[in-house]
């Protein structure tokens, strides 16, 4: 299912920031990077133009990436930079004419001597005598020239989606150039559309897409136009066959922009290079296949690893990595219930985790044991804090624009797979794993089990066809991927039980999300962190941590982001109206590890903390809670029957439907509109309300992560998988 991609989105904005006004400069200090900031950067002044550059990472061999045509600067590089410049030490600059380097008028300020030269400047600021060249799309005419002309400080050579002239060869050739042009002239816009479109053909390419209007909207007509004339009309190929140095070609055969042919002749022109061919591969490989790319530019690069132990198959400890979720603290919690239950069944399986703050620190105060490679992991939590509103958060929207984390934290993942053994892959909500294994399915190693609980994106905005469009485009991709390669998930495992999916459809011409998850995944119920039962005598859990039997205790929490800071707010505000009515009422906010306690203003009878360990043991002793509407903390709530009000945040298709449809099938929607939190007395007295509201909810299964643990033990023990 490749999605139409025009026309621009009315409210595309919301999602990639406003556009900006054609040539535009982003701010000199700012990382085109969301997950890691350069070692340096700087200009270089050449003639009064300055050139803007960056070095990522600190140690290693050198990596230059040469600037391609200025219709995209160097944030196109985000899935593959952060990765190798834990590697590498990799340099990236924007040409003349986008990004954060200058815009010089008339035509004679762009030239392909002058591409070149601006290269060739940054390379010797940064003092790189030897580096390794990459050259996607024009930009390989300049890392050819240049391992020509200076073959003592090139060690490599790559080229993507290159060609080695751009000389108007043939008729038809000659015309595309001419409606190019016409285009680019009369019709930015449609201009952005067009060439957009053209370099990344590949199904499901709608992010990649966006990514790239989004860029060109830096620069303008004019000066693309300027820059366009500066690169046709260049020819390399004599230079080409001076090549001494090892040389890869990469070339998608279905490549819109450069055909197959133009790869296929570097090739032939650079004695002894390799050729890299991806089937069914558009334009840009390093943006629609970052992992090929990237691993392939290390192993080119780099080579194998100068030491390496190897441990024969029976000296090799039984081991399983557990990937949990850090959005939040419900997933690692549920999935450590899981792994006691699995180490019941299994004694001698070691767990290892795969993840970051806040679950990371609490699995550490657990005594679990963290990979070190974690340290290396993006923060999935940041990133949904800094694309979050008021209390306003589209899930949709935050999974789609965290693509650079995903690449990232999937290659990182690789990394480890490829030093060390494990037995089994356990991924709660592990997407990035997921999605990129059913990419690049030769990865797998061992068997995969994967756990969620919700299936399916679901649009919010009632009229938005955009994102509609873009909901249904993610869900056919998942489809499509479970459908072609059904033995990456060994097992799948929904936590929740059949009445908890939705019945409404991934979108139009798509299966019904339920009737799809029944032949995809098993039920194992819900996964409690904890037994219920341990918890029912309140008295003894309220002299455990400090609450005393003649007062009221109302606990309000938000998680581990810090997306419900407007929230507590709203429930601080209302509640000195709830002390005058109910004077021995104490309320505990519980911040978060990720929000200071400083932004809420001291009150008689409120007691801030940023962070309470088992939060869910407080919880089954209080006198309400105040939560915002995530599953896992409602979910406890209903497990020991403690009265509550949920305020899902706006926008957020998992709380606002999947969540509040399994709590209505436990008698327990408590949910709220954060609307109605504007008004304090509002809030106080529904707050007050919902303390002596009778509780009527439906019994919370037990054995959910017992049942989980036994499908993973199964998929663990199943000889037939190596077969």
């Amino acid at each position: 299912m490749n999605t139409p991609r025009r026309p621009l989105p009315e409210r595309f904005d919301r999602i990639a920031g406003p556009l900006p006004e054609p040539g535009s400069v982003p701010a000199p200090d700012a990382s085109p990077y969301d997950t890691v900031q350069p070692a340096q950067q700087g200009f270089v002044d050449r003639a009064g133009v300055k050139i803007w550059y960056a070095v990522w990472g600190d140690a290693g061999p050198w990596i230059a990436f040469a600037p391609s045509f200025q219709v995209v600067h160097s944030q196109m590089l985000k899935g593959t930079v952060p990765y190798l410049s834990q590697h590498f030490r990799v340099i990236t600059t924007d040409g003349r004419g986008n990004g954060r380097s200058d815009r010089p008028t008339g035509q004679a300020a762009y030239s392909f001597d002058h591409f070149h030269a601006d290269f060739v400047a940054v390379l010797d600021a940064v003092g790189a005598e030897r580096t390794a060249l990459v050259g996607i799309s024009a930009a390989a005419m300049t890392v050819l020239r240049l391992a020509a002309e200076q073959p003592q400080r090139v060690t490599h050579v790559i080229t993507a989606g290159g060609f080695a002239d751009s000389l108007p060869s043939d008729e038809k050739l000659a015309q595309r150039l001419k409606m190019e042009g016409e285009l680019l002239g009369s019709d930015w816009p449609g201009y952005l559309d067009w060439f957009m479109s053209t370099i990344f053909s590949e199904p499901h390419s709608t992010k990649a897409y966006e990514d790239g209007v989004h860029y060109g909207w830096a620069t303008s007509a004019e000066w693309l136009g300027a820059c366009r004339n500066a690169w046709v009309g260049n020819d390399v190929r004599e230079l080409a066959r001076r090549i001494t140095c090892p040389t890869l070609v990469i070339h998608g055969d279905g490549d819109r922009r450069a055909p197959h042919a133009k790869g296929q002749e570097i090739h032939a022109l650079v004695p002894g290079s390799k050729m890299l061919t991806v089937a069914g591969g558009g334009h840009v490989t390093a943006v629609r296949d970052a992992v090929l790319f990237n691993r392939t530019l290390r192993e080119f690069i780099a080579g194998p690893a100068r030491q390496r132990t190897w441990v024969r198959a029976m000296a090799r400890p039984r081991r399983a990595l557990f990937i949990s979720s850090a959005i939040g603290l419900g997933h690692v919690q549920r999935d450590l219930a899981i792994a006691r239950e699995l180490r019941k069944l299994q004694p001698d399986l070691a767990i290892d985790w795969f993840t970051v703050d806040p679950a990371a620190r609490y699995l550490a105060r657990e005594g679990e044991r963290l990979h070190p490679i974690t340290q290396r992991l993006a923060n999935e939590s940041r990133h949904f804090e800094q694309v979050a509103g008021e209390h306003d958060l589209s899930a949709f929207f935050a999974l789609r624009t965290m693509d650079e984390i995903m690449s990232r934290n999937f290659m990182t993942f690789v990394d480890l797979m490829e030093a060390e053994h494990y037995d089994i892959v356990i991924g709660d909500e592990a997407w990035e794993v997921d999605y990129h294994y059913h990419e690049n399915p030769e990865l797998k190693r061992q068997p995969y089990v994967f756990l969620t609980d919700f299936v399916g994106c679901l649009p919010m905005e009632p009229g938005n066809e955009r994102e509609a469009t873009l909901c249904a485009d993610r869900n056919a991709d998942d489809i499509e991927h479970v459908a072609r390669y059904p033995y990456l998930r060994d097992a799948a495992i929904f936590v929740g039980n059949r009445d908890d999916v939705s019945e409404q459809r991934f979108g139009p011409g798509l299966p019904v999300i339920r009737e799809w998850t029944d032949r995809n995944f098993c039920y194992c119920g819900y996964c409690l962190p904890f037994d219920a039962r341990t918890l029912a005598d309140t008295e003894r859990l309220r002299a455990q941590h400090g609450y005393r039997s003649d007062e009221k205790i109302a606990i309000a929490a938000v998680g581990g982001t810090a997306t419900g800071e407007h929230l507590l707010q709203r429930i601080a505000a209302a509640f000195p109206r709830m002390k005058r009515e109910l004077p021995e009422l104490r309320l505990i906010l519980v911040t978060g590890p990720r929000l200071s306690t400083d932004a809420f203003k001291p009150q008689p009878g409120l007691e801030l903390r940023p962070y309470v360990h088992k939060l869910y043991e407080h919880l089954a002793c209080c006198d309400l809670a105040l939560v915002q509407g995530g599953l896992s903390t409602t979910m406890e709530l209903v497990a020991t029957r403690r009265p509550f009000l949920s305020f899902p945040l706006q926008r957020h298709f998992e709380q606002c439907v999947h969540v509040r449809q399994r709590l209505a099938n436990y008698a327990a929607d408590r949910s709220m509109d954060y609307a109605a939190t504007l008004d304090p007395d509002q809030l106080a007295a529904r707050a007050l309300a919902a303390m002596h509201e009778p509780v009527r909810y439906r019994p919370v299964e037990t054995d959910g992560a017992a049942r989980a643990a036994l499908r993973i033990a199964q998929v663990l023990d199943n000889r037939e998988w190596a077969r």
